[in-house]
């Protein structure tokens, strides 16, 4: 399957929507998605600087935010990030791809450090961060109260320098 990274358009904004419900889900977010939230999914995503993946055919597979971690000057060589890939495309390194290109913009932008969030009990997504050579830098008990249970988060990063 030939993947092509793009930037967002509103076009996109569907597709992108049913990507999101599908894989926020428990286990794998502390944020569920609701139907009612689209408008302001809709708005956000517009506001965001965002990677999308796309087939050959222009079906989107997934999506990658990326910010910085706050407005001081002392963070602008770093960057943080959220993924979402459609269940029908993981496994198909569309994943990969998007974080690859990352990568390469970071490398653009001197940005000497990548880091994301990951929920514990999402243990094939963190194996998948280790696979690509993140590194785990720390790990936060209790971080969330979903259902009744407590949750573990971790924090993985990737030097870029």
């Amino acid at each position: 399957m030939a993947i092509r990274i793009t930037s967002q358009e509103e076009a996109d904004i569907p597709a992108l929507w049913e990507i999101e419900k599908s894989v926020m889900i428990k286990g794998t977010t502390p944020h569920i998605v609701k139907e009612n939230e689209y408008e302001q999914f809709k708005q956000d995503i517009m506001a965001q600087q965002m990677l999308v993946a796309k087939d050959e055919d222009g079906v989107v597979l997934g999506s990658l935010i990326y910010h910085y971690p706050g407005s001081s000057v002392t963070r602008k060589r770093q960057w943080l990030f959220g993924i979402s890939v459609s269940k029908a495309a993981q496994g198909k390194g569309v994943g990969k791809k998007l974080i690859s290109s990352l990568f390469e913009l970071g490398k653009e932008n001197g940005i000497g450090k990548i880091a994301m969030r990951v929920m514990a009990t999402n243990t094939s997504a963190i194996a998948f961060y280790k696979h690509l050579g993140f590194e785990q830098e720390a790990y936060f008990k209790r971080e969330f109260w979903i259902d009744g249970e407590w949750v573990d988060d971790c924090q993985f990063a990737y030097y870029l320098d």
